[in-house]
Parts: structure tokens; sequence; C-alpha cells
């Protein structure tokens, strides 16, 4: 749902990267491309992404009829979570 959102948001593919701290902690960051993934990890010194590539992304945007960003309500936002 995130990773729709983001590529809803800038009209084009984005990616999830696995993101690696140097405690070890891993963590999925969903990013444009790798221009800005670059931005983050020279901000972000104590972190890494190994493959510099994504772990998912779709090949390419695609326009859905109907698309819309907005609040869950609170019963949508249970049977999300309930789903999972």
């Amino acid at each position: 749902m995130y990773l729709r959102t983001a590529d809803y948001t800038v009209k084009k593919p984005c990616g999830i990267y696995e993101i690696k701290s140097e405690k070890g902690r891993i963590s999925y960051k969903i990013f444009v491309d790798n221009k800005d993934l670059q931005m983050y990890l020279t901000k972000n010194k104590g972190k890494v992404c190994e493959t510099m590539k994504p772990v998912f992304s779709v090949e390419e945007y695609k326009e859905y009829p109907n698309t819309q960003v907005r609040k869950l309500t609170s019963g949508e936002m249970r049977k999300y979570l309930s789903e999972r």
C-alpha cells in the first residue's frame, strides 16, 4: 500500500530498498530512485544499502482508474490489519 502511494504521488515507479545500520539492524525504505537513496545514505553515515538496487519495484508506472490517496476509516484500517 505504501509503495503504491509513493508511485502515485510522484507518477513514476518507486522501489523498496534494504537498508542496514552499522549495528546490523535491517529496515526497508521506499525511494524514487538511486539518487534519492544516495542522498539518504549521505545524510545517514551509519547506514548502507549493500546492493544499491531495490528489493522490489514495478517495471513501469501505471495509472489505475479511481485511484485516491486518503486517510483510511477505522473500519478499513481494522480490515487491512486483519488481512496481514
